[in-house]
């Protein structure tokens, strides 16, 4: 509360301090003037504005100001503007009168902070934590307003405004795209944070907390907010503070209005999660669709921890129409995703009496809006830690299987990855990479980048980077409260660092005959430590993160057992503890045993290291399956392991320095939807048996993608891409496939549908040097058979092929049903022609004359790629790479074989369905697979079919088409920015 206190006109105050040789009273010298108002000079070192402003004027930080009741800038007729530069402090109270700052229409405010000297309206008691101690700022009508770095603190005084009673911090009333605001904090209003009526203004990067009502309320809005940060004060006694997120709304049902909202967290911070489908008055959801909404534009949205669920429809709303992509008249809500970390919520939108819901809600959902168990998979940010500004960590850590925001999942945001982006009505190339609602050539736009270098949208909710150094745009500048009173830390203030009290996890008694050992959780995870030999069947789930305690064993040569996984399963492994340890950790499943690893697109089974990060190598054994047993992988990935394994299960010791390795199985082993990332050695590795393998990624392995001998099994729809050149040098990976036979062994594989990238850049003839070996394909090791068909290979330093001195390809034809055939083979280095891009070592036999060549149209073909370059979308920054290593263009053909008929001659001709006969049957048919076997019709109904319409491993030319995203939503990488998934190490 303010104390009265004395006063001096300006005049009067000037006489004192003439008079005066002591300018060290506590007063300030002089208030100056401003405009044509009465400036009157308080004890307190502080100058009073009061009454209306009629004249252009300038207020400063060489004193605070305190305003007197309503101060208004204009009057309706004399338009004027009010100037406050970066630093000024401007306070109000509820003494007497309610204090105010109102921009009338047609006059203006230009309030230029900056991130080092933000402007800051606040009350005039001593601290920040206070809420309706003053009126708030009003802007109505169509001048150029701006707030720069503006924080307005601890308003919402009901006070009346033009005819009309508010609560709340700031209040925007028919303003037009002159009206900008950006990065302005609103603090503990005591009703809504940001109030916005009719018009068109623009809001970027804000803020807004400790609002006892609605974060943003509007109605009649259609402009456009980016990058805005709502977050609640957390439960207090069980009643939650603070209602909706965003509260939409329109006047009438006629009302045509269609704002913009991209980029928004909304944290509800409720202990608890309630269905309220059945109680009108419980309206806590991270947004209120009320009072005729029928439009809007909402894409990137992060709905944390509201207690009544996502989103409520009310007051003859009307979303029916709302759809999942751009484009439409009446908008459309994409890439939005919920969750409440109290538990589930079977109501997470409720949909009121007389009112149409969202066509577009679901669980499962990459579109629209997706919603997720908080039980099962927690939302977790940075700023739930302590020893943090809370402003800088409200990003999104992890929701469900994604971590660290978009990156993780491609199709998480689907509306920046398709769609008309840029909003110039056509949906075509000029989309991809654009930064959507925004004009670079718009002085509102051009001011938000140069503060935050960009627009790029690749994580979700409004911090845009998962860095905590680079996390920073509401850092500095905001206000907060103590660390006890609801949000993190005093502004500026470094907490002291942080007691964490350990909690055990909770985990199973017993897996099998295993007992678990319950470790500490670690961000709201169990974490359960298992090793041994499993000798009884057992299910390992997702209630737990299973960290690996040296060599996991299912079954031995006594027991048969099954270890089953299911989807969403996290399994950690790491090194040797000790130098006595003789391995590092691994999974082995024996001869006989079996592993059913059961994941899915949306929940996927991880077999990853166990420190913080998903980009080294070596970093733990890996997976290792040997036998003839009924082995399923499906969505699994097994990342950064390959670091040497001795291991002997009946037939001497062996070694593994891969990710995955398969020894001796049949065609009941079956991996689909399998990536093996980063792995010390081969991505995968196959010793001897028919395994089936399809849809494999393989990337970043440090020497093969696929390294097999002695295999007759099947790799359909495989994509290799290995890391880029170090800065020129030798690249980190060497062949995409290295095929081989033992001297009485007998390799003769069906490999179809593959891409193999590279990514070297250089062309090097190794025609003399027998040690370069960085090749599409290496024919190695007494390899004599082969079942090839639409290959594509990509920038590979020496070239498309070798043949060793003891291979002879000599047999090979282009025809599909012989014992041995290579068919549509495509081949280019973009860094240079190779005259010896197949290489054959003396001894070794090259494949017969014109089965390859420049211009053949069956077997395989080479490019210049100087003259006819091999184009990627993937290579494009703003694709996700593994929906993107589709290929765009080589030489003559575009986008995939559709351009060019004798491109693949053994698909468009010749016994495809392997019946005997060459007839119209085969047209069309997918050959090598068998649709009434298991494994095809499994590999069937995740991608559609089996069509072989383009070049490579991924399917569809269509860079919106959901076939073309077998590889998104489950797979792990790294940015966009960082090579294709990971960066150069």
């Amino acid at each position: 509360m303010k104390i009265k206190h004395l006063v001096l006109p300006v005049a009067v105050a000037t006489i004192f301090s003439a008079c005066s040789d002591d300018d060290d009273d506590g007063r300030v010298a002089a208030c100056p003037a401003v405009g044509n108002l009465n400036v009157v000079e308080l004890s307190n070192s502080r100058c009073q504005l009061s009454g209306t402003l009629l004249q252009s004027a300038s207020i400063g930080d060489a004193v605070e100001w305190e305003l007197e009741g309503g101060f208004k800038v204009g009057d309706g007729t004399n338009a004027v503007t009010l100037t406050i530069n970066p630093g000024t402090t401007i306070y109000g109270d509820d003494v007497d009168a309610i204090d105010y700052l109102f921009v009338t229409s047609g006059s203006a405010i230009q309030a230029n902070g900056t991130g080092a000297r933000p402007i800051r309206m606040l009350s005039d008691d001593a601290g920040v934590n206070g809420s309706g101690e003053w009126g708030g700022l009003f802007i109505r009508g169509t001048g150029e307003n701006i707030l720069d770095y503006v924080v307005v603190a601890e308003a919402g005084a009901d006070v009346t405004v033009a005819g009309t009673t508010y609560n709340n911090n700031i209040v925007l009333n028919g303003n037009d795209e002159n009206t900008r605001l950006t990065f302005v904090q609103s603090h503990d209003s005591a009703g809504d944070g940001i109030r916005i009526q009719n018009g068109s203004p623009r809001l970027s990067w804000i803020l807004v907390t400790g609002a006892q009502r609605d974060g943003i309320w509007y109605r009649d809005f259609s402009g456009l907010i980016k990058d805005l940060m709502v977050i609640h004060r957390p439960d207090l006694n069980d009643q939650g503070v603070g209602r909706a997120g965003i509260y939409a709304s329109e006047s009438t049902a006629s009302g045509d209005f269609n704002p913009r909202i991209v980029n928004a967290t909304l944290v509800g911070r409720d202990g608890t999660s309630e269905d309220a489908s059945n109680d009108p008055s419980a309206r806590e959801f991270g947004i209120l669709f009320a009072d005729n909404t029928d439009q809007g534009r909402f894409s990137n949205i992060l709905i944390a921890n509201f207690r009544n669920g996502c989103y409520e429809t009310s007051a003859n709303a009307n979303l029916s129409g709302l759809p999942a992509v751009k484009g439409g008249n009446i908008g459309y809500l994409d890439g939005i995703h919920c969750a409440n970390n109290a538990g589930p919520n079977p109501g997470f939108g409720v949909v009121r009496a007389d009112t149409n819901d969202l066509t577009l809600v679901g669980r499962g959902n990459g579109m629209g809006l997706r919603y997720y168990n908080g039980n099962n998979t927690p939302i977790l940010f940075t700023g739930m830690t302590g020893n943090r500004d809370f402003t800088a960590g409200w990003y999104l850590f992890q929701v469900g299987a994604i971590t660290n925001g978009l990156a993780a999942d491609p199709i998480a945001l689907n509306g920046f990855n398709r769609g008309d982006t840029n909003n110039d009505g056509v949906t075509n190339t000029v989309d991809i990479g654009f930064a959507p609602f925004l004009n670079i050539d718009v002085p509102f736009n051009q001011d938000v980048g140069d503060d935050t270098n960009g627009y790029d949208l690749t994580h979700i909710g409004s911090v845009r980077s998962g860095s905590d150094s680079v996390s920073t745009q509401f850092n500095d500048w905001t206000v907060a409260t103590g660390l006890g009173e609801g949000f993190a830390v005093v502004n500026n203030n470094t907490l002291p660092p942080e007691v964490i009290t350990p909690i055990q996890s909770t985990c199973p008694a017993t897996v099998g005959n295993l007992v678990p050992v319950a470790l500490d959780t670690q961000d709201g995870r169990n974490r359960c430590e298992i090793t041994g030999m499993l000798t009884l069947d057992a299910t390992i789930d997702s209630s737990a993160d299973w960290v690996l305690g040296g060599a996991l064993q299912v079954g031995n040569q006594i027991a048969n057992t099954t270890l089953t996984i299911a989807g969403g399963t996290t399994i950690l492994g790491g090194l040797a503890e000790s130098p006595q340890a003789e391995n590092p950790d691994y999974v082995l499943v024996a001869p006989g045993s079996s592993i059913q690893a059961m994941g899915s697109g949306s929940n996927p089974i991880l077999m990853v290291s166990d420190d913080a990060d998903m980009n080294g190598s070596g970093e733990w054994g890996g997976l290792i399956i040997t036998g003839g047993a009924s082995n399923v992988l499906d969505y699994v990935v097994v990342a950064e392991g390959g670091a040497q394994v001795v291991f002997d299960v009946g037939f001497g010791d062996r070694d593994s320095n891969e990710n995955i390795l398969l020894i001796n199985n049949t065609e009941d082993t079956r991996l689909t939807f399998v990536q093996s990332h980063d792995s010390a050695r081969d991505g995968i590795r196959i010793v001897n048996g028919n395994p089936r393998l399809s849809w494999i990624l393989v990337t970043g392995a440090a020497r093969d993608g696929i390294w097999y001998q002695d295999f007759t099994g099947l790799i359909k729809d495989l994509l290799v891409i290995h890391r880029p050149d170090a800065g020129g040098a030798e690249s980190s990976g060497r062949a995409g496939i290295y095929a081989s036979a033992s001297a009485l062994g007998v390799s003769n594989p069906r490999i179809v549908n593959a891409t193999l990238v590279g990514r070297d850049n250089s062309s090097e003839d190794a025609s003399n040097d027998p040690n370069a070996r960085e090749f599409g394909i290496l024919f190695a090791d007494d390899t004599r058979d082969l079942r090839y068909a639409n290959i594509l290979i990509a920038n590979f330093r020496n070239g498309c092929y070798e043949i060793d001195s003891t291979s002879d390809l000599s047999g090979v034809t282009t025809s599909p049903v012989s014992t041995s055939s290579l068919d549509g083979v495509h081949c280019a280095n973009e860094a240079g022609p190779n005259s010896n891009f197949g290489v054959v070592r003396s001894g070794g036999e090259n494949f017969v004359s014109g089965l390859v060549g420049n211009g053949n149209g069956s077997g395989l073909r080479y490019y210049n790629g100087e003259l006819n370059p091999i184009t990627f979308t993937g290579e494009t920054a703003a694709r996700p790479f593994t929906s993107g290593w589709y290929l765009f263009t080589l030489g003559s053909i575009t986008n995939g074989l559709a351009a060019d008929a004798q491109a693949l001659n053994g698909f468009n001709q010749g016994d495809t369905n392997n019946d005997g006969v060459t007839n119209t049957l085969d047209i069309g048919f997918a050959p090598f697979l068998d649709s009434s076997d298991p494994f095809d019709q499994d590999v069937g109904d995740d991608t559609g079919g089996y069509d072989l319409t383009h070049v490579g491993g991924v399917r569809s030319g269509s860079r919106t088409s959901a076939s073309n995203r077998q590889f998104d939503g489950w797979t792990i990488q790294t940015s966009a920015g960082q090579g294709f998934a990971v960066p150069v190490r």
